[in-house]
């Protein structure tokens, strides 16, 4: 069996700092922003099946946030 790296490397983005070359008040990580761009995009996509008829798998699109800045363990942000 191969040996994998791939949540090691989740656990990697609470190391990498969002905006490092900005100023901002509240520092924050990859894992914060992640989860919180998850538990935003659930709720649009659940709004838009309540209140506009649609057809989205919103825990899918949780999920996808969940992992859309993981790449940013390796290029940083």
């Amino acid at each position: 069996m191969q040996e994998s790296h791939f949540f090691a490397h989740l656990a990697r983005m609470k190391l990498i700092q969002r905006w490092p070359l900005m100023r901002s008040v509240s520092s924050e990580n990859v894992s914060e922003h992640s989860l919180q761009v998850a538990f935003v995009a659930h709720a649009l996509a659940l709004i838009k099946n309540k209140k506009f008829g649609g057809h989205i798998n919103a825990e899918r699109v949780a999920v996808l946030a969940m992992y859309h800045d993981s790449s940013e363990v390796l290029t940083g942000d």
